[in-house]
């Protein structure tokens, strides 16, 4: 007999409604400073060379690989 499944939540039940332009614009201009200190933190991160850039080459591999393992299961 088949297992039942709990139901999958989707993002609205996660996070509640999605924003609309106006929120995510207030949301943008109440976050901003921290928004940009962080921009800056990453790109001198990856200056020192502490940071990844990402290979998509890489990572599309690696999903691919996952795709034909859970194939095989």
């Amino acid at each position: 007999m088949n297992k039942q499944s709990k139901p999958i939540a989707d993002d609205e039940d996660e996070f509640g409604p999605a924003l609309s332009e106006a929120e995510l614009e207030a949301w943008f201009v109440r976050n901003r400073d921290a928004l940009n200190e962080s921009i800056v933190e990453a790109r001198r991160e990856l200056a020192e060379g502490k940071g990844a850039v990402w290979d998509f080459e890489a990572l599309l591999a690696d999903a691919e690989a996952e795709f034909e393992k859970s194939q095989k299961d």
